[in-house]
């Protein structure tokens, strides 16, 4: 398994602060609450289903579409 040291601050810069989904605004203010729109990091594909923890393989989603995410793989792979 691949591992990288992802700062989940740099993956949400890069995606910028908007859902991946949805395409919400994620404000940082709201990161680690409960608020539907907190954003929070995701694997694309889940690490319980043989994905990386990766820069490439981790993408911001809200709260809400990460919870209705759960453990599938959705999304796209970031391709740079």
């Amino acid at each position: 398994m691949v591992t990288d040291a992802v700062d989940p601050f740099v993956v949400f810069t890069r995606d910028g602060w908007k859902c991946q989904s949805c395409k919400v605004k994620t404000p940082r203010k709201l990161r680690g609450l409960f608020a539907d729109n907190a954003p929070e990091l995701d694997h694309i594909v889940p690490i319980s289903r043989g994905g990386e923890h990766t820069y490439r393989n981790t993408q911001l989603l809200c709260r809400r579409c990460n919870l209705n995410k759960g453990a599938r793989a959705a999304g796209q792979l970031n391709l740079f």
